[in-house]
């Protein structure tokens, strides 16, 4: 399959009509069109069903999305490897929860770059369910997540241990009294995994229903210190607002402990992943 089809299938995704997806592509419409068909006939398949409304999937269509992202990311390290092999022995990509590159990343890639210096790096964020997919089809080599994945083809092992506090601005913290007294409204989630999950409801049953939700931890902390609210965050990302006094724990809250884990592709014929990930396993060893 041609990359240039899938991504003008994204395009029009993105778009949500073949005409916009022409002007964003810089082609004719009936490029556009040509491209679809030459697609679905490769196929066998109609990916979208056009209407006065714009051009929505079918449920082919949709069952293709997820390979058409994946095919072209693997495209892209493709590239992306090719372009740096005059200047680098090697290419190495990693995945990463956001939250978890101050504790590890932070002090891993320093580590890396010395150690080995003829490599290439490169680190990509998302949440668990797209890290797993990555590391499944071989789209980044290892991953740091906070859900222990079950794919096969793919290794974890336990990392290091994470502790999750439930935070405030220091005044409203003092005013907030005991945790037991909180309110949903004023609770800031984010999505910290499964495991957080079933540790969250062991100690508030009757769950927090949250107006406001955040992919990105360090975002609902920034929310946080401009507008208030409360939530639970990792240590390591909240520690310098709490040594500041901008953040204080509330009341008697329980700490939630969570298991950070170290994923890597089983099949990965790369000599440099071992000692990469024992690169890892020394720093989890000191948090």
């Amino acid at each position: 399959m041609d990359i240039t089809l899938a991504k003008t299938f994204l395009a029009i995704i993105d778009a949500g009509n073949f005409r916009e997806a022409a002007t964003r592509l810089n082609v004719t419409q009936s490029t556009i069109s040509a491209r679809v068909k030459s697609l679905e006939d490769q196929l066998g398949r109609s990916l979208f069903v056009r209407n006065k409304s714009g051009a929505s999937l079918t449920q082919a269509g949709e069952n293709f999305q997820e390979y058409a992202l994946s095919f072209i990311q693997l495209w892209e390290r493709a590239l992306h490897k090719m372009s740096t092999e005059d200047s680098y022995q090697d290419h190495v990509c990693i995945g990463a929860r956001p939250a978890l590159w101050e504790p590890i990343i932070m002090k891993w890639l320093p580590w890396a770059r010395t150690t080995f210096p003829d490599v290439a790096y490169r680190v990509e964020f998302g949440i668990a369910e797209d890290l797993n997919r990555k590391l499944a089809e071989g789209i980044i080599d290892m991953a740091i997540i906070l859900s222990a994945p079950t794919l096969p083809g793919v290794l974890v092992e336990k990392l290091y241990q994470e502790n999750f506090l439930l935070v405030a601005r220091t005044g409203d913290a003092a005013a907030a009294g005991h945790f037991t007294t909180f309110k949903g409204e004023n609770y800031i989630d984010v999505e910290w995994g499964k495991e957080f999950r079933e540790a969250k409801r062991h100690y508030f049953p009757e769950s927090l229903v949250p107006q406001l939700s955040f992919s990105v931890g360090i975002y609902g902390v920034k929310y946080i210190l401009e507008h208030g609210g409360y939530g639970y965050f990792p240590q390591s990302m909240v520690a310098e607002y709490i040594e500041s006094g901008e953040m204080s724990t509330i009341e008697d809250a329980p700490t939630i402990s969570q298991p950070v884990y170290l994923a890597s592709c089983k099949d990965v014929h790369n000599n440099l992943i071992t000692p990469l990930l024992e690169g890892f396993r020394a720093i989890g060893k000191t948090l």
